[in-house]
């Protein structure tokens, strides 16, 4: 599993790099890759120990090609404190949907562990 910063998707009503329109029933998270869209995670709280499931529907936060990242266990490049454009980030890995967010009873940003099932 890996451990990063989550923040929450606060997109509500807007489309996802899929297309999907962001509510907040469908479990979903935003990873920085095309090639993860699709694909399914387990993700826990670090905190409080609560699971849930998603599936990847967006791209982000930050960047959207970091493959190292997502698929061979690096560091989110975010975590700089820039993205690959420069742009100053708040060092999260992935983003969380607000049905996540409650189902992990997230309070603010902070740790998760995530992997692919």
């Amino acid at each position: 599993m890996i451990r990063v910063k989550a923040t929450r998707e606060g997109l509500l009503g807007h489309p996802t790099a899929t297309g999907y329109v962001v509510d907040s029933i469908v479990p979903f998270v935003a990873l920085p890759s095309h090639e993860a869209l699709g694909k399914f995670i387990r993700i826990q709280n670090v905190n409080n120990h609560r699971k849930a499931y998603a599936v990847v529907l967006d791209i982000g936060p930050w960047n959207t090609e970091d493959n190292d990242y997502v698929f061979h266990g690096h560091r989110p490049q975010a975590e700089s404190g820039t993205d690959s454009t420069g742009r100053k980030t708040n060092g999260a890995g992935i983003d969380l949907s607000q049905r996540v967010w409650h189902e992990l009873y997230m309070t603010d940003n902070s740790l998760v562990e995530w992997e692919f099932i």
